[in-house]
């Protein structure tokens, strides 16, 4: 009887001790996990294909694996980084300056390289065989935009069209379509006269038949941002990291898989986006 108790003792004491020795390393293994999180502007699996080639290379560089996430939309992406519910995000410009008037300052690590530029233009599109021409004969007219907090499917491009009155028409219309390649189809397919997308999407439907009518002011490139609460050392490290990748062939190969035409991430800093802020502070004015 005595060994009994005696043995049923030492059994409770060893799975209270494997018990505890799981929740520890449970909560040890959290840190070794960086969640790194992707705006939804392409479908999710497209997302996570395009961005898994970074977050290896982001793995090998910090030790630590890096999961993708993709946002279930762009104002729940901005929400998680402004909340540091995430740790590494891939942001479109106006997305950073929506979520640091919200939240704050957020450390940058990097900005995209284009083709040599850390710049981009959108376009405002419709069909080949329409009758518009300039931003003026868009009024009365079907406009399509992506996501609200989208750079170049909706901010800037709508900034644009009300500056040139193509809103001082009452019949001009536009619904959100949520992502630029719904955009492009939506314009192709009839329902809608124009619309707003970024270059590439252009390009990969410009053969269907979608022709420029105008080009948006040059905006500082897509970027990196980080948690503001990681050790310090810890973000000089994810920049040092990003910034080499142009210089690899391994990172090269990571960044050509999420845009070809990718030449390579530069330094950036906030006020790089002060065109895109004044406007965004200007279109707050904007019915």
């Amino acid at each position: 009887m005595f060994d009994k108790k005696i043995s049923k003792a030492i059994l409770s004491l060893v799975l209270s001790i494997l018990f505890s020795i799981s929740i520890f390393n449970k909560a040890a293994n959290a840190g070794d996990v960086l969640v790194f999180a992707v705006h939804p502007y392409l479908p999710e699996e497209e997302l996570k294909k395009k961005f898994k080639p970074m977050a290896e290379y982001l793995s090998h560089e910090m030790g630590k694996t890096v999961n993708v996430r993709i946002g279930g939309n762009y104002e729940e992406h901005i929400q998680f980084i402004g909340l540091n519910k995430v740790d590494i995000a891939y942001m479109g410009p106006a997305s950073y300056v929506h979520m640091i008037n919200e939240f704050g300052d957020k450390p940058v690590l990097a900005r995209l390289e284009v083709n040599g530029h850390p710049w981009f233009q959108g376009n405002i599109v419709t069909r080949d065989n329409s009758t518009i021409k300039t931003l003026a004969d868009l009024k009365g007219k079907r406009i399509a935009y992506g996501d609200p907090k989208s750079t170049m499917s909706y901010i800037v491009p709508y900034h644009m069209l009300y500056v040139a009155g193509v809103y001082s028409d009452v019949t001009t219309r536009h619904q959100f379509l949520y992502s630029h390649n719904n955009v492009a189809l939506g314009i192709l397919s009839g329902d809608f006269d124009a619309g707003a997308v970024k270059p590439e999407v252009f390009r990969k439907y410009e053969s269907a038949g979608l022709r420029t009518i105008a080009k948006t002011p040059k905006i500082s490139e897509h970027l990196f941002v980080v948690r503001n609460d990681l050790p310090g050392k810890e973000i000089e490290m994810l920049r040092n990291a990003l910034l080499k990748m142009s210089s690899t062939d391994e990172g090269i190969k990571a960044l050509r898989t999420i845009k070809d035409s990718i030449t390579g991430l530069v330094e950036a800093s906030s006020s790089d986006y002060d065109n895109l802020r004044k406007i965004i502070a200007e279109s707050k004015d904007i019915p």
